[in-house]
């Protein structure tokens, strides 16, 4: 990859990560986060993240919270062209290096039940099965549940 980097999230990246989600609905249904909320939670420091550029543009993002003595990821995405290249491993990396220098001591998400390839990325990371949310991930018409995991630091 040519000039491809991780790189801290800020509020000035919301409007272009908004169209990124907006461009692959098809892996966020519904679920995606407006510019308005991305700017305001990123200001407000209701959660902190990173950025993957290639050439100057943001092609993936890793979002997470600081609760307690652990980190909760809310969402990691790499555009489909730039998967299966260490992307999501890196942005992995970079919260077990936050959690490591801030002292904490898991990291938890939740992934939709659907989404077997993130569950074995995952699976592959370290991380267990915690629970089940029921009705968890909103799509068009139906719902789908999602699987909380944990990795222990």
């Amino acid at each position: 990859m040519n000039n491809f980097y991780i790189l801290p999230l800020n509020e000035n990246h919301s409007k272009e990560i908004f169209t990124l989600q907006a461009k692959n609905l098809g892996d966020f249904g519904t679920n995606i986060w407006r510019t308005e909320e991305l700017e305001n939670s990123i200001k407000n420091n209701v959660f902190e993240g990173y950025i993957f550029t290639s050439n100057k543009k943001i092609n993936g993002f890793c979002f997470f919270k600081k609760i307690d003595d652990f980190i909760e990821i809310y969402s990691i995405f790499v555009v489909p062209e730039h998967r299966n290249k260490g992307v999501a491993k890196n942005f992995l990396n970079c919260c077990l290096k936050y959690c490591k220098k801030n002292k904490l001591k898991k990291i938890i998400l939740d992934v939709n039940e659907t989404n077997l390839i993130a569950i074995k990325f995952y699976k592959k990371h370290n991380f267990i099965f915690k629970g089940r949310r029921k009705n968890y991930y909103r799509n068009e018409d139906s719902f789908n549940d999602s699987f909380t995991m944990l990795r222990i630091i």
